[in-house]
Order: C-alpha cells, then structure tokens, then sequence
C-alpha cells in the first residue's frame, strides 16, 4: 500500500478512537474505501478497555450519556442489550467526609458544619452583588457562579491537582466546557426538586454503559467496520505526514511490532493523533514559527493504578472524586457500580485510580510496584480497603490525557487551527486532534460531520455543539 491515488478516493484516518472509528463507520456504510491507522493495539483511544486476568479497567470513567437522537440512536443499535442503564451516584471526599455529589442540602449541612453551612450562602450572595467583571479564568469562573468559599471547598483543591497548576492560570474555558449550565442556584434547585426536571448533564441520575467497559463499544465499532470492507490497522504508528503544501499526500507508518516501514497513501484524511505531534511530524516541516506557536499548547498525562480487592461493597458509588491534599489520588472509580462484569468474581472489587502528572516527570518515572505500593497506602488513608485486601494490581501510563486549557492556549490554537486548515483534504477530529475537551458523544458527532464532508457538506468541525454532551 503506497502511493496517493487521486483518482479514486480513498480515505485514510488517523486513530481509532471514538471520533475516528465514527468516521470510519459512516464512510464504509457509504461504500467508501476506508482505512483506519492506530499506534495502539487495541481500538478506542481514550475509551478503550483494558483486560487483566478477568478483569476490565476503563481508563476514568465514561459516561455514555446525550441528548443527540443520531448519537443515542446508534450506540443503542451497536450494543443492544449489552448497553445498560446504570444509576448515577458520585461522592466528594472532603476533610475526611464523603459528600453526595449532586448537592444534598442534608447532606451537606450534616457534613460541613454549620460555620461553614453560614458562610457558604453569605459568600455566593456577595459574588452576586459583586461579580468579578472579568471573567477569563476558572476561578473567577466559579467564584461568579459558586462564591468563593464553595470555591475554596470543593473546586480549588481538586482542579490543581489534575492539572497541576493554579487555578488562576486556568482558562475559563475549561470550566464553560465541563460543567456547563451548573451553579450553586441550580445546584440547591436540582437537589431540593429531588432532580425533578433538571436538564444540567452535570447532575444527570443514571446513564447508559456497555456491559464490559467503554471499549466493548468501539470493538463493536472497529468490527463492523471490517464486516463493511474497511480496514483498521493496529500497532501503526504515524511518523510522517507528507504533503505538498496544499494538500496531504501520504502517511509514513512504523509498525510496532516488526518495525518495518511502510507508507498508504490517499484522497482524503481525518486525524485524530494530537495536533502537536500531527504538525511536528510534517514533511516538509512547518516554518519555524509555526513549529514555536505549537509547543505552547500543553497535554497533561495521567497514571492509572488499578486495584483489585478482596471485598465486594467498597463503595456505592462509581467514582469519587479526591478533594484532600494528604493523598495525591484525584478520582476513584470503582468499576463493580459500573458494571459487575467488569469484576473477575462475585465477592471482589476493582478500583481505578488517577493521577495526574507530566509525562516524563518524577511521578510518572516510579516503577510500577512503587505506584501500586502508594495507591494502597491511599486507600487506607481513605479508609476504602486495608493493604491486606488489595490482592492484585496494574499500572497504566497514558499520555496527553487532557489539553491544557492555560493563559496562551486559545490564541496559538487560533494560530495552529489555521495552518491545518490550509490543507483541503485534511480534518482534524476528536479529543486529541482538535486540542478540545470533546466528550465521547461530541467526538461521535464530529466523527459524523467529517464523514460528511468528505461526502460532499461543509459541515464546520471546530463549532459543532450538541447542546448536552456526556461529562466524563
């Protein structure tokens, strides 16, 4: 497979992922020459599956949840009876006390204290009266919507673990994204009414998953995919990215198993690898100073450590999320809420813990056996299982987790979304690929509209919304 055809259209996607394997699925149903190239060894990037001695760790948890009828409608066509609805429940750990999340006003008076409980209502009143008129980054976000001691109790400590810098530093955006519609009023709303009517995703009741994890999905997926007469090629790792300025022309592929070389060639191409790398890996490289504007837009990486223990009813809840600076854990999530056959055993539970670092760094450099020793040592501090429970465990690195969301990111993306834009045959999709917090439903939507354009629409990929999206 070399060359670049021009005559017959064949279309080639960079990562099978959510937005990539959508892509891939519509383009085959329209019998076009379909494939798709992905470094990894198995499907569904972010949202894949990992199997471990009758086990299924998600990397986090996905939420399979939309209010877009076409999204909804083909997950529910893919997986059937295996797509089940599971309840919502979420706690926040705080000062040594587990808080219902969505807000409980019971179980927040019970819990925080009633200094606080004072002092919580005074202090969202004052943002009220006295917004912060500039609201560029995600403190002053949640401060205008919350008040500045909710702030302080349950955003601030969590937020700058994940992303490791001060909230100050963080854009806006990312708040508007990810709990978009949602503030103390329709926080105490929603929990008063007992959910009744709400219509912000984040405080949703119960969701949709597939039966053995996320993955099971995007297998489902990569597997019509074949049955259609397209291809997904695993193990291919993207090395160069050939064009002629105006135009993509071909892929240069190492496959990580035989580390040969080998190059495909197409009409159109979709990528959803990250947009540092798709520009660093371009041949002829950019100018310099598009090479500089890239470097400033920064992924953070995350360590999964899994936990496998000897006891069933750790927890009722799928995830909790870590708000206590004695422990370095920012999520738990416990895969037994999220579907029992995702546990090796009727009488054991599995929990997946995230870190979040920079790839490279120290934390990210401990060896497995250190990584699992602390996450044991952090569950006994939250009193979730002892060290002689925890019978196994695993650890994952992943990546360019997240795009960060910084002071300088959305005027080098501007300058890099521009320059990709420049080649007619070149989309760019998903999480990774566009620099944006795409959730699994929006990166299935834009998966779709990439489709179409290369069908013939003009479909802006950048503006696409659904209005809901699922919070994962």
């Amino acid at each position: 497979m070399s060359g670049s055809h021009e005559s017959v259209k064949r279309v080639v996607i960079i990562g099978a992922g959510p937005a990539g394997l959508a892509a891939g699925y519509r383009l085959c149903d329209q019998g076009m020459d379909t494939l798709i190239v992905e470094q990894d060894s198995q499907v569904g990037g972010l949202s894949r599956t990992i199997r471990y001695k009758g086990n299924y760790f998600d990397i986090g948890g996905h939420r399979f949840f939309t209010k877009n009828k076409e999204v909804l409608t083909w997950w529910q066509d893919l997986l059937k009876e295996d797509l089940l609805k599971i309840p919502r429940s979420s706690k926040i750990y705080y000062q040594d006390t587990f808080f219902n999340y969505p807000l409980s006003v019971r179980n927040v008076l019970a819990n925080i204290g009633w200094v606080n409980a004072f002092l919580i209502p005074l202090s969202y009143l004052k943002s009220r009266l006295f917004p912060q008129r500039k609201e560029t980054n995600f403190e002053q976000w949640i401060v205008n919507r919350f008040g500045r001691k909710l702030y302080q109790l349950f955003f601030k400590e969590y937020t700058e673990k994940v992303w490791g810098i001060p909230c100050r530093q963080i854009s806006s955006d990312w708040a508007s994204e990810r709990i978009k519609g949602l503030s103390l009023s329709t926080a105490l709303r929603n929990a008063l009414s007992g959910g009744r009517n709400n219509t912000v995703k984040t405080l949703i009741k119960e969701f949709l998953f597939p039966r053995f994890g996320s993955g099971m999905m995007y297998e489902a997926i990569a597997q019509k995919i074949t049955e259609k007469g397209g291809e997904v090629k695993l193990r291919s790792e993207v090395i160069q990215i050939k064009h002629d300025y105006k135009r993509i022309k071909s892929l240069v592929c190492k496959d990580s198993v035989s580390g040969s070389i080998f190059e495909v060639g197409g009409s159109d191409f979709c990528s959803s690898m990250p947009i540092t790398s798709l520009v660093a890996r371009m041949d002829p490289p950019p100018g310099r100073f598009i090479l500089e504007t890239c470097q400033r837009l920064r992924y953070r990486s995350m360590v999964m450590v899994y936990c496998i223990v000897d006891r069933k009813d750790l927890s009722p809840d799928n995830w909790i999320y870590v708000h206590s600076p004695q422990v370095r854990v920012a999520r738990i999530q416990n895969f037994r809420k999220w579907s029992p056959a995702m546990v090796a055993g009727p009488d054991k539970a599995s929990l997946g813990m995230e870190y979040f670092c920079d790839e490279g760094d120290a934390f990210w450099s401990l060896s497995d056996r250190d990584l699992i020793d602390l996450g044991v040592r952090e569950l006994e501090k939250l009193k979730l299982a002892t060290y002689k429970e925890v019978t196994d465990g695993y650890v994952l690195r992943v990546p360019k987790a997240y795009p960060i969301y910084d002071d300088g990111y959305r005027q080098a993306l501007a300058v890099i979304k521009d320059f990709v834009s420049g080649f007619s045959n070149l989309q760019c999709i998903g999480r990774y690929g566009m620099f944006q917090y795409t959730n699994m439903d929006r990166s299935t939507l834009i998966g779709f509209l990439a489709a179409k354009n290369i069908l013939g629409a003009h479909e802006d990929l950048w503006s696409a919304d659904l209005g809901e999206a699922c919070n994962d």
